[in-house]
């Protein structure tokens, strides 16, 4: 059964390029994506995906707040936060906000698979029933 990865980005391109890295595992699927934070997490509630990855700055919002509502809605949900702006503070940020972990933009898809792989690993370790 592949791990189900919610993807939000509001660049067309980074999306595409973020879905195709994802889809090249063969373990990993995308099960939504959304643009902004509003549409993320009305995806996010009703995908029920594995693990979600998103974007710190979407054009029309932030994703902090939409971390802190999936982290309220979702506690044990894995969600990995990315930006190419800023990001030291940007990391503080994303983690206040919530996120488990963060990857640069610039780190590249390699980064971010393992960043992936290594925190699903650990919720499996956490939770062996799931």
């Amino acid at each position: 059964m592949k791990i189900r990865v919610f993807v939000v980005e509001d660049h067309p391109l980074m999306r595409r390029s973020l879905i195709e890295a994802i889809e090249r595992e063969i373990d990993l699927t995308v099960c939504g994506q959304a643009e902004d934070a509003q549409a993320a997490y009305a995806g996010v509630v009703s995908a029920r995906p594995d693990i979600v990855l998103t974007d710190i700055q979407l054009k029309s919002s932030s994703a902090l707040e939409f971390i802190k509502a999936i982290r309220a809605y979702a506690p044990a949900l894995p969600i990995v936060a990315t930006t190419m702006f800023d990001v030291q503070r940007t990391e503080r940020l994303a983690r206040a906000a919530g996120t488990s972990a963060f990857v640069a933009k610039q780190d590249g898809p390699e980064k971010l698979i393992a960043t992936i792989h290594e925190l699903l690993r650990v919720a499996k370790d956490k939770h062996p029933q799931t």
